[in-house]
């Protein structure tokens, strides 16, 4: 019973890596278009800047979002759980009922 629960229990996906894999491919379709349209070293530092600057914070902002969400999925799965045990310790009682009735009745 214990390993159906540590199964089901609900695991946060791991949100860390988000803003940097945003960021690094930002930073990198810059760099590719600078190179292609041969821009000088000085507006390369300041648009590859720029760009990670904003797309830093535009990965932040994506990863609070998404962590905000999954613990709203992770409320929502408790409160399923929950609900199902409540079930579960229903449907025993109205067993545990049934079965005493039986008794008294042969009795």
């Amino acid at each position: 019973m214990k390993k159906k629960q540590e199964e089901q229990e609900y695991k946060k996906p791991d949100t860390r890596p988000i803003p940097i894999l945003i960021t690094l491919a930002a930073a990198g379709i810059s760099s590719f278009v600078s190179i292609l349209k041969d821009v000088s070293f000085g507006r390369f530092v300041v648009n590859l800047l720029i760009t990670v600057i904003i797309f830093g914070i535009f990965g932040s902002l994506v990863r609070v979002f998404l962590d905000m969400g999954f613990k709203v999925d992770k409320k929502e799965e408790e409160k399923k759980n929950m609900e199902s045990e409540d079930e579960k310790a229903d449907q025993d009682e109205e067993s545990s009922d049934k079965e005493s009735d039986e008794e008294q009745t042969q009795e």
